[in-house]
């Protein structure tokens, strides 16, 4: 097609330099032709000059005028054809061309709008937040709230569920950006910055290499929550650097992130990143005795900001590390069921709260549970026993997407590793494996 789109541009362009070298020629032999005033009217009249006989204009005349509307139908019909042949070429290059632009145009506009909060290239990042009070609104503490990763967003919502969250923000934290929630940008500015986001998605590798990293860091906290004194140490230097952070003191706030990772470079050669793999591995056997810890560090797994992790919604205070924020008055914001500083894991916040046997009641059979997390939730349809499905509620395995049908859409998204599945039905990569999901069904059903 595109070949075709040239060669019809060619001749385009040929049919083009004809008429004008045409006419540039046909001025010029009017200009020769062309005599100075002189003579009577009868001599300078055209409508009075003597004409060719009945000679040559029924011959010589008659057959260059002929033989001129020949040219012309030739034209035509060769040129007619070819035109209608390349229009689908042209129109799939118009758009592939546009969806180039959007993609640079989008990188523009996810610069100036989201990486302030979402990092750049949408890896993640920190947002400032105010903790109010429930019911009276009173500021309680200013936090770093973790923006999640969107370099496997397309993975777990579809471009609608994206657009709505732009349109009208979530959770309270993310405002609005969209006109139809009150916010600054057009519908064509969100559709360019979801044109941007197709191109920083993970490949499965790399998301799976992310989701394992996550677990590696999750074991070593873990191993430490085990050992008091480490665990005491690194509490000591999380508690500091909170405090440092309160008086707004560059220079204390230096000296405690100082502090704090000395703690963790000590904490990493005690734990080691080899030692913490090989424990990861030994767990996700569903018959090993510490199965359920395996699908513990899948739930509040931190890596690429949390991207990957159930936590991140149905826990209060993980996306802020509220265990380790202190108030106005240096009281933790988050405390677990012992009342020590910590969390509640799975007892709810944006996501419903899953302890307390809750999940057994929306989900009777492990098996629809698996299913709910593999696909996610999909607005107005019902889930589980009594649940209504938002679109909110992300889904972790494949995702394959029909929207994007476009011969032009399609080759735009397979040049950044995405695959397709068929002619024109894009998968994107699954975030969690089968064997994952599982495990944090398993934990989730235990808490």
């Amino acid at each position: 097609m595109i070949l075709a789109q040239t060669a019809v541009r060619n001749v385009g362009l040929v049919i083009f330099a004809i008429v004008i070298i045409g006419f540039v020629v046909y001025l010029f032999f009017n200009l020769l032709d062309s005599k100075g005033e002189g003579g009577a009217e009868i001599e300078l009249a055209a409508n009075r000059k003597p004409y060719f006989d009945d000679d040559i204009l029924e011959t010589r005349k008659l057959d260059q005028s002929l033989m001129s509307g020949l040219v012309l139908l030739a034209v035509i019909g060769i040129a007619l054809p070819l035109y209608w042949l390349g229009e689908p070429g042209r129109h799939e290059g118009y758009v592939e061309n546009t969806l180039e632009l959007w993609t640079e145009d989008g990188a523009e506009a996810f610069e100036e709008a989201c990486a302030s909060c979402h990092g750049g290239g949408g890896a993640g990042g920190i947002a400032a937040f105010a903790i109010t009070e429930a019911g009276t609104g009173n500021f309680v503490a200013s936090v770093d709230w973790v923006a999640p990763s969107l370099t496997s967003l397309l993975t777990r919502f579809s471009e609608e569920e994206v657009i709505h969250t732009l349109n009208f923000g979530r959770n309270g934290v993310m405002p609005a950006w969209g006109a139809p929630g009150g916010g600054a940008l057009t519908a064509q500015q969100l559709e360019i910055i979801i044109t941007y986001l197709r191109s920083v998605q993970k490949d499965e590798d790399a998301v799976q290499a992310a989701v394992f990293d996550g677990l590696v860091e999750g074991a070593r906290l873990e191993w430490v929550s085990r050992d008091p004194e480490l665990s005491a140490e690194l509490a000591a230097a999380q508690r500091t650097l909170a405090q440092a952070q309160q008086t707004g003191v560059p220079g204390v706030i230096e000296e405690a992130q100082a502090g704090l990772s000395e703690v963790q470079k000590k904490l990493g050669e005690v734990f080691t990143t080899d030692d913490m793999a090989a424990w990861v591995n030994e767990i996700s056997d569903p018959s090993h005795e510490e199965y359920l810890t395996y699908g513990k560090l899948l739930f509040t797994n931190r890596a690429d900001a949390g991207g990957y992790s159930c936590a991140r919604c149905h826990t209060a205070g993980w996306s802020y590390d509220g265990a380790n924020d202190i108030d106005l008055n240096g009281d933790p914001l988050t405390l677990d069921a012992d009342g020590n500083p910590g969390y509640v894991q799975g007892g709810g916040w944006f996501g419903p709260n899953l302890t307390n046997g809750s999940t057994h009641s929306q989900f009777p059979r492990s098996e629809q549970m698996i299913d709910f997390i593999r696909i996610g939730s999909e607005d107005g349809i019902r889930y589980g026993t009594a649940g209504q499905g938002s679109g909110q509620m992300p889904g972790f395995a494949i995702r394959q997407d029909d929207s994007l049908n476009a011969n032009a859409q399609v080759e735009h998204v397979r040049e950044f590793n995405v695959d397709v599945a068929g002619e024109d039905v894009v998968q994107w990569p699954a975030i969690l494996t089968e064997e994952q999901i599982a495990a944090i069904v398993a934990y989730e059903r235990s808490l």
